[in-house]
């Protein structure tokens, strides 16, 4: 490169990170990706960065170089290595301050790259703490630059490498924790520590805050690391308890070190101060065996909630959001980590107990920007109220125990209402304002905080009750009087401050139904429940059925014009959801329901009568007393009312909500739990709604079927009512049977006769049919209710199927819901495509199965990818593939049928999936997870069941899937890779046992053709699942050393290869004993793939890999 050539990189990135003009940004990055194509631009790069000023000049150099290092590393010498790491330090040091601070990012991540891959390497490598000390050693701003170092290397050093199998990432994650991290913790508060002295000579303000910004983060990824490698899930709190190395207690012990945060914390400023403060959370969630003795976690304990109290006494920092955030979460793991006994012993348990209520009901008030922390409140006080049994028990009059019991009585019921009335404030506001954030929108965080209610309420349940009726009654009072009135308008246009006063009531009734579904789903009733509990159930359960009858009324008397707010409406159907979970079956104590027969009448939806058989009073059971008593409580009726109303409701939504998707969604789920369950499911049965619901599934009834938003509900609806019709008494011949699938018959006879398949009605039929009939087969689970189906639909309407794959192949919509049916149909699941010996219809199936995919895929085939390439082409391949995929393993067909009555349906089948497949690029192949795993997996069934099929293809097709699986065994998906696996050891004990035959086949002279064009193919193969098996995770070992015995006994020669390659990568005193192991994996191993030869060979091998890695140097 010249300095003409860097003028125009120059002007290319320029555009590139500049440019408004997308095309002009494509180019320019098409330009520049050059440079990361081959390890020969490495010079060009480091030009780059010796010649430019240019920052994204000098970003896309750096960021190109740690590609082309990482992607090719074996092409580097380890001197090399060592030279490229100590360039960029030396870049670092001599320009770093300069730089600006994305250019320094990327510079530091490639030294931290360079770091990890050759951490066994070199031993400068390891010594990376001391080459990041001279940084510390010198001006401000290269401190900075070291501390940054330091962090993103704890960064590189605790995640996996993308393309290196786990075992490389946990060696050297252990060796890296034991030798370099202890020191990197104590730079980190060693830095803190001289910025809150002032020790830091010549620093501004701003360097200051710098320095201190990364001495925290440093600090934090520090504790945060992966010490055992359990590899946490970050986004989520439950993280647990921080296993700290014992080597860090003397540190972690030391009151000083707490100390020294809470005081950082109040001399720093913002952004650094909630670092402080996420700092301590972690600190207060070291794992309790660190402290020895157990004193010492005492006096910590102690120093802790010391601290915490002087911040909630002052109330120093929580002003700003961020720390506000910060000091819930570290309230909220005190009692996650610690015991309340535990708390209680210490000094300022007391004030802790006057501070927090005061601070927690406090911000429940402040709802609007403590959003996002209120769940770490409620969930301290959950615990606290979940503990308390266990104190109670111990506690004496007089004791701080009692003293403890008497707070939580007095203080969770005044937590409990401030968090009630302050959702309901908020309710009124956002009704008011439209431009606040409502936070019945955010449905993650609304359910985070509903699953810590149940617990919180039920500590004094009455009580609670109580209140929830005292507010709720005067808003359902308010609201049946607004609906009254809006009645007598007729219709009229609802003036502004009527119609945010409606929406106030309509979402504070919502959080209170909310918080009243939380309650009864969550205590659900059992031995331990508190006798009483199921009259406050029925309580509160009268005044949401009052809720939903209100709504239903102006819903109903308007034809679906006047709704509710779709949060009132959301809050019903979680509600009945958790209705349903306590109280809607046998578990819970409701009676059994009879089988209804098929010609059975349905009870009558507004009838009150039941016909189920109340036990005797001696039989009853305490737990079905409870359950009659809350129904008489309730005052609606016996259980059979209760859930007719549900259903109705069900019912009125898919009738009138058919314009909001998240209803209809939630509606059917809870419609499809409801059917679930055994005796609920024959309740339905017999009910005039769900009678109605079978025979007119259709747009006409329900326009919710019309919708495009809803097509993926068509499936739902119509599997749920299958699951009614098929899990009771199933009549094929019933009535009921053919009034449900009349309907789709219907569309099935209009699409048989349509001469045009290109227009848009024809298109949304089809949909729509394919939908319906994937629900319905979906719930076939045996033979019986399969071949119902499949006698219905074949032969009269498969020719739909063809044509609609043939002329609306280019139209994903149609074509995922044609396949994704498909292949629902081609599942033999729980054995329900059987026939009778007699009968044909397996093969006919597969026929039919074959002529849709070829149709499909020929037409597809030559379409290229386009914008979409997954959404247009892709997603239809890995579809089809999973149609014979299914179709190849079910068992149903004998597929030498084919061959002897000169049937081209499987060959013609084989022919397109490979066709298709083998189109597809294989970065894209690779890059999507879907159509990957389909690939895969159609290659284990090809090389399983047609493997003679496999054999005959042409040298390079059967090379190219070779090399698929060899791809996919060193695969990260473990069921890939056992697929994969599986293929091999079919291939080779197929050649293994043709070459034994003295006579020529087809098959024998096809493999020996396809070896001697691949010489390399056993040694290939064999190389890389030894590789596993030695270097490997050990819990993929037995999947994938299933074929190293018929490989071994393919090719001799690839064993001895790998032997030698081993040996010659170790230390000379370890090659005696490489040869001593291999020695030992095969004695006594016959030359043959028996089962028992193979078990042994098997078990040979754990004990060959646990001597290898005894000695083994692993690069």
């Amino acid at each position: 490169m010249d300095a003409n050539q860097l003028r125009e990189l120059e002007t290319l990135c320029r555009v590139l990170y500049e440019s408004g003009n997308e095309v002009e940004r494509a180019h320019a990055q098409q330009a520049v990706l050059i440079l990361q194509s081959s390890a020969e631009y490495i010079p060009q790069c480091q030009y780059v960065l010796d010649n430019s000023s240019s920052p994204y000049a000098l970003l896309v150099a750096s960021t190109s170089l740690t590609k082309l290092i990482t992607s090719h590393w074996n092409n580097f010498t380890t001197p090399q290595r060592v030279d490229i790491r100590n360039y960029v330090l030396g870049y670092l040091a001599q320009k770093g301050p300069t730089l600006e601070k994305f250019v320094t990012t990327s510079l530091i991540q490639m030294v931290c790259r360079l770091t990890k891959y050759g951490w066994f390497d070199d031993e400068q490598h390891r010594e990376i703490v001391a080459e990041v000390t001279k940084f510390l050693q010198a001006t401000v701003d290269h401190c900075v630059i070291g501390l940054q170092i330091l962090s993103e290397l704890v960064t590189e050093m605790d995640l996996p490498v993308a393309g290196r199998n786990i075992t490389f990432h946990r060696k050297i994650a252990v060796s890296f924790r034991e030798d370099s991290l202890f020191r990197i913790f104590q730079v980190a508060l060693t830095s803190i520590k001289q910025l809150q002295m002032h020790n830091i000579r010549g620093a501004t303000p701003q360097q200051e805050a710098r320095m201190g910004d990364q001495a925290l983060s440093l600090l934090i990824k520090c504790l945060s690391f992966d010490f055992i490698g359990t590899n946490p899930d970050e986004s989520s709190e439950e993280t647990g308890s921080l296993q700290v190395p014992t080597s860090w207690r003397s540190v972690i012990q030391d009151p000083d070190t707490l100390q020294l945060l809470f005081d950082f914390y109040k001399t720093t400023s913002p952004p650094n101060t909630s670092k402080c403060l996420e700092a301590l959370m972690l600190f207060a969630s070291v794992r309790r065996n660190l402290f020895s003795p157990d004193k010492e976690r005492s006096v910590y304990l102690a120093h802790l909630l010391k601290g915490i109290c002087a911040v909630l006494r002052a109330q120093e920092g929580l002003s700003d959001q961020q720390n506000y955030h910060e000091f819930c979460r570290l309230i909220g793991r005190l009692k996650s980590n610690y015991q309340l006994s535990e708390l209680m012993k210490t000094e300022s348990f007391q004030e802790w107990m006057d501070l927090t209520p005061d601070f927690t009901i406090k911000s429940f008030r402040q709802w609007q920007w403590s959003a996002n922390s209120t769940h770490y409140l409620l969930a301290l006080w959950a615990r606290l109220v979940a503990a308390l049994p266990y104190v109670r028990a111990d506690a004496v009059p007089g004791s701080p125990n009692s003293g403890a019991i008497n707070f939580l009585d007095t203080r969770v019921p005044q937590v409990i209402q401030a968090y009630l009335q302050s959702r309901l404030d908020s309710a009124e506001q956002c009704a008011l304002d439209d431009t606040l954030d409502n936070p019945l929108d955010d449905e993650g965080g609304l359910y985070e905080q509903l699953e810590k209610l149940p617990t919180l309420c039920h500590f004094n349940y009455r009580q609670t009750g109580e209140y929830i009726v005292s507010v709720l009654d005067p808003i359902l009072n308010q609201y049946t009087e607004a609906c009254s009135i809006l009645d007598q308008s007729g219709g009229a246009a609802i003036p502004p401050q009527q119609q945010q006063q409606l929406q106030s009531m309509e979402n504070q009734a919502a959080w209170l139904v909310y918080a009243i579904g939380a309650i009864i789903g969550g205590q659900t009733y059992s031995s331990t429940s508190t006798e009483g509990d199921e009259l406050v159930d029925a309580d509160l359960s009268q005044r949401v059925f009052r809720a939903m009858q209100l709504t239903e009324h102006r819903i109903i008397a308007s034809g679906g014009q006047t709704k509710p707010s779709v949060h009132f409406e959301l809050s019903l159907l979680y509600y009945f959801s958790s209705f349903r979970k306590s109280y809607i079956g046998e578990q819970h104590g409701m009676p059994s329901a009879p089988t209804p027969s098929s010609s059975m009448q349905p009870a009558s939806a507004g009838s009150a009568s039941s016909p189920i058989m109340a036990p005797s009073e001696s039989a009853m059971s305490s737990k079905h007393k409870a359950y009659l008593r809350m129904f008489e409580r309730l005052g609606l009726g016996d259980h059979t009312v209760v859930v007719n109303m549900m259903v109705t409701k069900v019912g009125n939504n898919l009738k009138f909500w058919g314009g909001t998707e998240v209803i209809i969604s939630k509606t059917l789920v809870l419609f499809f739990e409801v059917a679930s369950g055994y005796s609920s499911g024959k309740l339905l049965l017999g009910l005039e709604t769900v009678q109605y619901l079978i025979g007119n599934h259709t747009a006409e009834e329900f326009p919710f079927l019309a919708v495009p938003a809803n097509t993926r509900h068509r499936t739902t609806f119509h599997s749920t009512i299958a699951r009614l019709i098929f899990t009771t008494a199933f009549d094929e011949s019933s009535e009921r049977f053919e009034r449900f699938m009349e309907p789709i018959e219907n569309v099935l006879n209009q699409l048989l006769q349509t001469p045009n398949y290109r227009v848009p009605e024809v298109r949304e039929a089809v949909i729509g049919v394919c939908r319906d009939l994937r629900g319905i087969i979906q719930q076939t689970h045996n033979r019986r209710t399969y071949s119902c189906i499949f006698d219905l639909l074949y032969p009269a309407y498969f020719p739909v199927f063809a044509r609609a794959a043939d002329e609306l192949y280019d139209h994903p919509a149609v074509t995922t819901a044609l396949l994704k049916f498909l292949q629902e149909l081609a599942y033999n699941k729980a054995q329900r495509v059987t026939f009778d010996q007699s009968s044909a219809s397996g093969i006919l199936l597969f026929r039919e199965l074959s002529s849709v995919v070829v149709a499909y895929g020929r037409r597809i085939q030559p379409v290229p990818a386009g914008k979409n390439p997954y959404g247009d082409k892709y997603k239809g391949v890995a579809l089809c593939l999973g149609i014979l995929y299914r179709a190849l393993g079910g068992s149903y067909v004998n597929f030498g049928v084919f061959q002897l009555y000169n049937d081209k349906s499987l060959e013609n089948a084989l022919e397109i999936a490979l066709q298709l497949v083998l189109s597809i690029p294989h970065e894209d192949l690779m890059h999507y997870p879907k159509v990957k795993n389909a690939y895969f997996f159609f290659l284990e069934i090809l090389f399983r069941n047609q493997l003679a099929s496999v054999v005959a293809l042409e040298d390079g097709i059967f090379r190219q899937l070779v090399q698929s699986l060899h791809e996919g065994m060193n695969s990260y998906d473990l069921a890939i890779a056992a697929q994969c696996a599986t293929a091999v050891d079919h291939v080779a004990s197929l050649y293994f046992h043709e070459m034994k035959k003295k006579r020529d086949t087809p098959v024998k002279h096809a493999l020996r053709a396809h070896v001697q064009a691949s010489p390399n193919m056993w040694s290939t193969l064999l190389a890389a699942l030894l590789d596993i098996l030695v270097y490997g995770e050990a819990n993929s070992q037995w999947a994938l050393s299933r074929p190293i015995l018929s490989l071994t006994l393919c090719s001799e020669e690839a064993l001895t290869n790998y032997q030698q390659q081993l040996s010659s990568s170790q230390p000379p005193e370890n090659r005696a004993q490489i040869e001593e192991a291999f020695a030992a994996l095969f004695a006594d191993v016959r030359p043959n793939l028996e089962a028992a030869n193979r078990d042994k060979f098997t078990q040979r091998l754990g004990q060959f890999r646990n001597t290898l890695r005894g000695f083994l140097t692993i690069q």
